[in-house]
């Protein structure tokens, strides 16, 4: 990214210990997605389904899915150790039929040769489920796509990956610190590409397919026979970041600067017809300042929509996205339409274009940390983009030029968020050691109030109880999401529905009805644990226990596995009078609605005994109910 080594080794020396506090304006919040396990993150790339793909200099790419990252493969042969500051693992990009094909490219450097690649790999596993980590790419997949752009020094690779709009894979390249190659269009350096990519064959091959078959046809050399077919835009010295304007397919290159000035450029994506070679200048320009010719005329050249003195430390330029409010559930407002933000490896500072006729810096909004600065502390910041939420994503080397360690974060505003809310399976009262009878059933909402097809909800249960999902729970084409909850023990149960950082989640309230036995010397304790609406709440109970053998008697209410009929069932408490009234308690049969009994038992009379007790009640309001059966060995 830098131009000399003596000053990359004197900057990160002096951001190596500069802890620096993230800020951003007044509304705005950043989230840290992953804190550990990433090993110098370079890039990202989205999949259709909302996973993150994150490329690590040494070669490994993880797929992120909400929780820790997983490696899915390793690619081999990658040149990026601690004397490589700025080759290894560049970018990653996910095709746009991922959800099908599984395919995955790459830009790297190799340690196998003195060439950059571009290289296709085939995923395997959930290719289209968002919260699972199971993929895989085998290195027997490998398609070379290009196999000899220049890499003889070890800085100046570019370069991103990024598909647009028109489904045309799109590649920027460094110069190779040789600043004349920049205006070559055979180079391989210093350059835009262009590539259509959706007719290779399936499979591996490690002989690269010829440039004319990846040709789109309408690029504006097509006409050539060589690798000047693929390039749209030439004279850039070394653009690390880059990215595509969803609604326009316009480009927005970040091109590092030499020692004076950084910027950013433009690419314009014609409505009709061949696509124009754009030539910005390099190295007869640095930014808006004339710079060293090669020989000859300068050409022309296309000026950047912004120009960045390397003053404040600003050293090493990276493009953000253009911003596009697309119905994310963080999208940012018309305020930010169309916005482009930028920001630099180095300085941490984050800001923010507009273009109301020409571009220029965007109006400082409340909380701004200065008038040009939109965010700052982002150093270490090598890859920015928008996700498909509607936040801005970004992964964030520990230090400078690190080789491990790394964050992926997310800058997301505070409010409106989605919401969540029950609908039904609440209020329910069923049995301990069972399912409820009904599933909850909740929805989630987005911003606007509409349900959200495919939203995420995560229930969480607060009781003795579990339930039959796991987190998150992807919403259906109508916002609904679904559990079903099986009490564990007795008593209220509390389950909540809540959306990633929704300010309204749904409850609901369920109870589980219980009875225990706790044998205490020659006591034996007998407690149920009741809930009723009814005022009083008086609820006479039969009460149960049988010694082995006792058959299991089906009823409307459920299993009772204590059958009164059965000659060896004892009936402990009566309160309705179907049994004689009997309380052997002498405390009486009728809970309110809870009850506890206490009984005493000659030593040795249950010793050894495996008794079930199990009570029936009847509710003034609900009518009959049981208890769970409890077994207690004695």
């Amino acid at each position: 990214m830098l131009r000399s080594v003596l000053l990359t080794a004197a900057v990160t020396s002096l951001f190596a210990s500069a802890a620096l506090a993230q800020t951003v304006p007044t509304g705005f919040v950043i989230d840290t997605l992953i804190s550990t396990g990433l090993q110098s993150p370079n890039d990202i790339a989205f999949l259709a389904d909302g996973r993150v793909l994150i490329c690590n200099k040494a070669g490994a790419v993880m797929v992120y899915a909400g929780g820790a990252p997983v490696t899915i493969g390793t690619v081999a042969n990658v040149q990026g150790g601690t004397t490589d500051s700025e080759r290894g693992l560049l970018s990653v990009v996910a095709d746009p039929n991922f959800a099908t094909n599984g395919y995955i490219y790459v830009w790297y450097a190799s340690t196998a040769d003195a060439f950059m690649h571009l290289d296709r790999f085939t995923c395997t596993g959930d290719l289209n489920n968002p919260t699972s980590t199971n993929l895989t790419f085998a290195a027997a997949s490998r398609r070379v796509i290009l196999a000899n752009p220049p890499d003889s020094a070890f800085n100046h690779n570019g370069g991103s990956l990024r598909f647009g709009p028109d489904g045309m894979l799109y590649l920027s390249i460094g110069d190779d610190a040789n600043s004349c190659s920049a205006q070559s269009t055979t180079s391989q350096a210093g350059c835009m590409m262009r590539m259509n990519v959706s007719t290779l064959p399936a499979g591996g091959s490690t002989t690269a397919p010829t440039f004319s078959s990846l040709d789109p046809g309408n690029n504006p050399l097509s006409a050539n026979t060589d690798v000047s077919q693929l390039v749209i835009a030439n004279g850039l010295r070394n653009p690390v970041r880059f990215n595509i304007d969803p609604v326009t397919g316009n480009l927005y290159i970040a091109d590092v600067g030499q020692n004076a000035v950084e910027e950013v450029d433009e690419y314009v994506y014609p409505a009709v017809g061949s696509l124009p070679l754009v030539n910005y200048g390099w190295p007869w320009r640095e930014g808006n300042n004339t710079f060293n010719g090669c020989g000859g005329t300068a050409p022309a050249s296309v000026a950047p929509i912004v120009a960045i003195p390397q003053a404040g430390s600003w050293l090493s330029v990276m493009s953000g996205p253009r911003y596009r409010n697309l119905g994310g559930q963080f999208q940012f407002g018309p305020n930010y339409e169309g916005s482009v933000f930028y920001l630099d490896y180095f300085s941490g500072e984050l800001r923010r274009l507009v273009n109301t006729g020409t571009w220029g810096t965007a109006p400082q909004v409340p909380g701004q940390p200065s008038a040009t600065n939109w965010g700052t502390g982002f150093t270490g910041t090598v890859g920015i983009q928008q996700g498909p939420d509607g936040g801005l994503w970004f992964v964030q080397h520990p230090t400078t030029y690190a080789n491990s360690g790394g964050t992926l974060k997310r800058i997301r505003p505070l409010g409106p968020t989605n919401s969540v809310q029950a609908i039904s399976g609440g209020g329910q009262v069923g049995v301990s050691g069972e399912a409820f009878a009904t599933p909850l059933v909740a929805r989630v909402f987005d911003t606007n109030g509409n349900p959200l097809p495919g939203g995420t909800i995560n229930f969480t249960v607060a009781g003795a109880a579990t339930l039959s999902t796991t987190n998150p729970v992807t919403a259906d084409a109508n916002g609904f999401a679904q559990t079903t909850v099986t009490a564990t023990g007795g008593g209220a149960i509390t389950v909540t529905a809540a959306t990633p950082n929704s300010q309204t989640s749904g409850t609901f309230s369920l109870f589980a009805r219980r009875i225990t036995v706790t044998p205490a010397g020659n006591l034996v304790i007998v407690a149920v644990t009741n809930t009723t609406t009814a005022v009083p709440a008086n609820v006479p109970y039969v009460t149960l226990v049988s010694f082995p053998g006792s058959p299991t008697l089906p009823t409307i209410l459920g299993p009772i596995c204590t059958d009164p009929g059965y000659a060896l069932t004892v009936i402990l408490e009566d309160g309705t009078g179907a049994f004689g009234g009997v309380s052997f308690s002498g405390t009486g049969s009728i809970g309110n609605p809870s009850k506890t009994w206490l009984y005493t038992v000659p030593a040795g009379l249950l010793t050894g005994q495996l008794m079930r007790f199990q009570a029936i009640g009847f509710d003034p309001v609900t009518g009959w109910f049981r208890t769970n059966c409890e077994t207690r060995q004695f």
